[in-house]
């Protein structure tokens, strides 16, 4: 073989090798797909949103052909969102469809194919609408009524203390302005009321199209017996005839309505007579979890182990979840945490959540059994009393407590420093005075480095005399200004989806806009805007603070934050209305 056909073959070998790499680097990093829909069950003729999403770039366009064989699509859009993390990109594309079913029962969705990626089939139940007419103030019927309220409960009948959810609707074919709905009362005054969303949709009754905003809210009453659920408020200015705008909520014309709806009414019932009321937990599921923060089975002796007691309920808040109580155990130091409580919402209600961390410190080489943890509680779903419990568990410990302790304790950290105080009293005890002494030297010369920081502080404020009347200039921005300054801000920094920033101007913003220096957050500030701003601030709080992290569009607040702004300086020189906005247009309502 000559040298130039052993070139040839190197050559010819070489990219065979990279047409290898190639197909392994696109096997390897196949583009992950979901799919989720906004609402599951959907009435018939009701409006959802199918959402495929995927973590990177796909094969190729996607077929949503195998959607129509039970739903028609009434629109779709298209959004990617760039993300760096610690200098590491990732890209999130996401699909969203309008759909409407064509019939009843339950269908599932097929893959749909994105090229050589795949997405989950997903099944989807649709029911039949519930029947509802518009009704006049003496009850008569009016379908098919412009605009009018219905309500429905989940169960008419319940326990004291437990979740019901109630839904009120705004059905429309009208444009409406400067229109409000009041929030659900009841009898009894103690009862707790929790908002868990709104939707917008879309849906057919009688043979006339409605626009449909809803929202349904988490009902905990307090008391046993009838519970009455009194009728909501519409109140606004409708107009047939003028075109439907989402700016239409700063206008006076229209005539003035007022449409109530029906009053609900629930029985409660009281705990049954041989629960112990300390174990009354009225829930759909509850669940207890542990974790540790080490391997159980090798446990050192004077060194403390994080173990972590979660109580999960559903159909119930985090803070009707009891206290844990833990059993002493000879020999082993149990040293609790303040519990945290949380309240996941989602369309199905509240799940509360109760976390409690339990710092152990066992004292000498050996086994300690905990023992087991039980939790009473009373299923609503099957009216039975049940008990969650976690098993006992053995600890195998080695070592010897004495041998493990340092010389000198070490600092520890802001984390750590809960579980390590037993550790550091007891170690107190053995140091000689020079720990002490060191201690005190420290502090020492902490005293005199601040002391010397105040008196150059003071040495330069005597030094400069004109300094407040520089600042004072600097900083002295009519509001105006000020204002300008902050609508500029959150749209630069939305801009760059620059979260953390965008957050501070919206804050800055709102504490002008509304002249409210009690707006410290940004769930503050929802209560204030119109819905369409107050959805993308909810996701912007979301990728702030959710344990999922879920994506953020900047640019999709920044659009939202300027139409806010028109609507602002629409709204200066018109009469302002004394009632909350309850928005035009595609049924946005506040």
């Amino acid at each position: 073989m000559n040298d130039k056909q052993q070139t040839t073959m190197t050559t010819a070998l070489s990219l065979i090798l990279l047409l290898c790499t190639v197909l392994t680097a696109t096997t390897a990093y196949a583009a992950n797909i979901t799919v989720t829909t906004s609402r599951n069950p959907v009435a018939v003729d009701d409006s959802f949103h199918l959402i495929y999403e995927a973590d990177s770039s796909v094969d190729g366009d996607p077929d949503f052909g195998p959607v129509y064989e039970h739903f028609d699509i009434l629109s779709s859009s298209q959004s990617t969102n760039m993300r760096s993390i610690n200098g590491n990109w990732t890209m999130k594309k996401s699909w969203d469809l309008a759909v409407i079913a064509k019939d009843i029962g339950k269908f599932t969705i097929p893959p749909i194919s994105f090229g050589q990626d795949v997405s989950p089939a997903i099944q989807v139940t649709v029911t039949h609408n519930a029947s509802s007419n518009g009704t006049s103030p003496d009850g008569s019927a009016t379908v098919p009524a412009k605009i009018f309220l219905e309500n429905s409960i989940d169960n008419k009948t319940g326990w004291v203390q437990s979740q019901f959810i109630y839904t009120i609707r705004l059905l429309r074919t009208v444009g409406i302005n400067n229109a409000s709905l009041t929030e659900p009362e009841t009898s009894d005054p103690d009862a707790i009321i929790q908002l868990l969303g709104e939707d917008q949709y879309q849906t057919t009754r009688s043979g006339t199209r409605y626009d449909v905003f809803e929202r349904r809210y988490a009902i905990f009453p307090q008391k046993s017996g009838q519970l009455t659920i009194y009728p909501a408020t519409f109140e606004g200015r409708v107009n047939a005839t003028q075109p439907r705008s989402i700016f239409d909520q700063f206008r006076m014309t229209g005539d003035l309505k007022r449409v109530r709806s029906k009053a609900v009414s629930i029985n409660v019932k009281p705990a049954p007579a041989d629960i112990n009321l300390q174990d009354w937990l009225p829930a759909s599921n509850v669940q207890l979890e542990e974790e540790w923060s080490d391997d159980i089975k090798n446990i050192k002796a004077g060194e403390p182990v994080t173990r972590t007691i979660t109580v999960v309920a559903e159909g119930l808040t985090g803070v009707q979840l009891p206290d844990m109580k833990f059993e002493e155990v000879n020999g082993l130091k149990q040293y609790p945490d303040k519990a945290v409580t949380e309240n996941r919402q989602d369309d199905k209600g509240i799940t509360g959540v109760k976390q409690i961390k339990v710092a152990l410190i066992p004292a000498s080489a050996g086994n300690y059994t905990l023992p087991e943890i039980r939790l009473h509680w009373w299923n609503t779903k099957t009216n039975k009393k049940e008990t969650a419990t976690i098993a006992p568990i053995t600890l195998s410990v080695t070592g010897s407590a004495q041998v493990n302790r340092a010389a000198t304790p070490p600092v520890p950290t802001q984390n750590a420093a809960a579980q390590q105080k037993p550790i550091a009293i007891d170690s107190q005890k053995q140091q000689p005075a020079l720990a002490i002494e060191q201690h005190d030297t420290y502090w020492k010369w902490l005293t005199l480095l601040f002391a010397a920081a105040w008196l150059i502080t003071l040495a330069l404020m005597l030094k400069k005399p004109g300094a407040d009347k520089a600042q004072s200039k600097t900083s002295g921005k009519t509001p105006g200004a000020s204002a300008k300054s902050a609508v500029a801000d959150v749209i630069k920094y939305a801009g760059k989806n620059d979260a953390i920033n965008t957050k501070t101007a919206l804050i800055e913003w709102a504490q002008l806009c509304y002249d409210d220096k009690e707006l410290t957050n940004l769930s503050q500030i929802t209560e204030h805007c119109s819905l369409q701003l107050g959805q993308h601030i909810r996701k912007l709080n979301q990728s702030l603070y959710s344990p999922d992290k879920p994506s953020w569009n900047g640019a999709e607040l920044a659009a939202a934050f300027k139409q806010e702004q028109q609507l602002i300086n629409t709204q200066k020189n018109k009469q302002p209305s004394v009632l909350k906005p309850l928005y035009s247009g595609q049924g946005h309502l506040t």
